[in-house]
C-alpha cells in the first residue's frame, strides 16, 4: 500500500470535512477534536481510514487525521477572520467535487457490484488471454516462517517437518505475520521482489522440501518450496481465477456505467462548442 498517497488522499478529504461541522451545532458524543466552535467526530475521521488496515497503522493514521484537521482548521479559521476567500477557479472546483461525490453514490445506487461470474466465463477469458498471464521472470511458490529468535527445539521439529505450513499453525506464527516479514503460503512470489540470500536458497531447493534457517539480519527464515516457474511459462488457471473474476466483474460493471450514461444522456439536452477551444 502506497501509505504517502493515503495520507494525500485523507488530507485533501479534510478539506471539505470541516464543511460537516458548522457553528452553531450541539457538542457531538463522539467529539475528538475542537477549535472554538467547530468539532471532528470520531465518526468522520473512522470513515478517513481505509479498511484492512493493520491495528497500528490504522491507529497511526487516525491521529495524523485528527493533527491535520486541527491545523487545517486552525489556519482556515485565521483565512475567515482575515477575510481571504476562493477564486473563482476554485470555487468551481469545490462545485466539481460535490457533484463526483452525488454521481458516485447515483453510480452505487443504479450499478449492481455483486456480479455473478460463470466457470465457463472464467476458462473462455483465459482461452483467449493467455499470453497476458505469462510470466515476465523466474517465479516461486513459497511458505515461508520469519523467526526472530533462534529456538532449538523448534528449529530441530522443523529439520524433520515435511510441512512448514502446519508448524507456522501449531505455533501460532501464522499470527505474528507482518506486512514485513509475512509468515504462511505466499503463493507464488517474483524472485526480485525476495532477498538475495533467500533467493540463492531457494535456486538451490527441491520442491517440497524446506531450507534449513537462512540468517538475515536479526532473524531465521525457512523456506519450503511448493513450486517453482521460469519466466516465459504461463501462470495456470487456479493460480489467476480470482484476478480475471475481478476483471471480468470490472468489466461488467464498466458496460453497466456506459449504459447509464446513455440512458441519462438521452433525457438532456446536450450542446459542445469545441471550435471555442482551438
Amino acid at each position: 500500500m502506497n501509505i504517502k498517497r493515503t495520507l494525500l488522499i485523507v488530507f485533501l478529504a479534510l478539506s471539505f470535512l470541516a464543511l460537516a461541522c458548522r457553528r452553531g451545532e450541539e457538542i457531538p458524543e463522539d467529539l475528538v477534536a475542537q477549535v472554538n466552535d467547530r468539532y471532528l467526530r470520531l465518526a468522520q475521521v473512522k470513515q478517513s481510514v481505509p479498511q484492512g488496515l493493520p491495528e497500528d497503522l490504522a491507529l497511526s493514521l487516525k491521529k495524523n487525521i485528527i493533527s491535520k484537521w486541527v491545523e487545517n482548521e486552525t489556519l482556515y479559521q485565521m483565512a475567515m477572520d482575515e477575510g481571504v476567500s476562493l477564486s473563482e477557479y476554485q470555487e468551481f472546483l469545490v462545485q466539481e467535487y460535490r457533484k463526483s461525490l452525488i454521481v458516485q453514490n447515483l453510480v452505487d445506487q443504479k450499478i449492481n457490484k455483486s456480479y455473478t461470474i460463470s466457470h465457463q466465463q472464467i476458462e473462455e477469458y483465459y482461452k483467449n488471454h493467455r499470453d497476458e498471464f505469462r510470466r515476465e521472470e523466474d517465479e516461486a511458490h513459497i511458505i515461508h516462517l520469519f523467526m526472530d529468535q533462534y529456538d532449538q527445539a523448534i528449529f530441530k521439529e522443523i529439520k524433520n517437518a515435511k510441512d512448514l505450513m502446519a508448524i507456522i499453525k501449531k505455533y501460532y506464527f501464522d499470527e505474528k505475520s507482518s506486512i514485513e516479514q509475512p509468515n504462511g503460503d505466499l503463493g507464488y512470489v517474483p524472485l526480485s521482489q525476495l532477498p538475495d540470500p533467500i533467493v540463492k536458497t531457494i535456486k538451490r531447493l527441491k520442491t517440497g522440501k524446506i531450507s534449513r534457517p537462512v540468517k538475515i539480519g536479526d532473524g531465521y527464515h525457512f523456506i519450503q518450496l511448493i513450486d517453482y516457474q521460469k519466466k516465459g511459462t504461463v501462470r495456470s488457471l487456479d493460480v489467476v481465477k480470482d484476478e480475471i473474476i475481478l476483471r471480468l466483474k470490472k468489466r461488467a460493471r464498466d458496460e453497466k456505467y456506459q449504459e447509464l450514461v446513455r440512458d441519462a444522456q438521452q433525457k438532456v439536452q446536450i450542446q459542445t462548442y469545441l471550435s471555442k477551444i482551438q
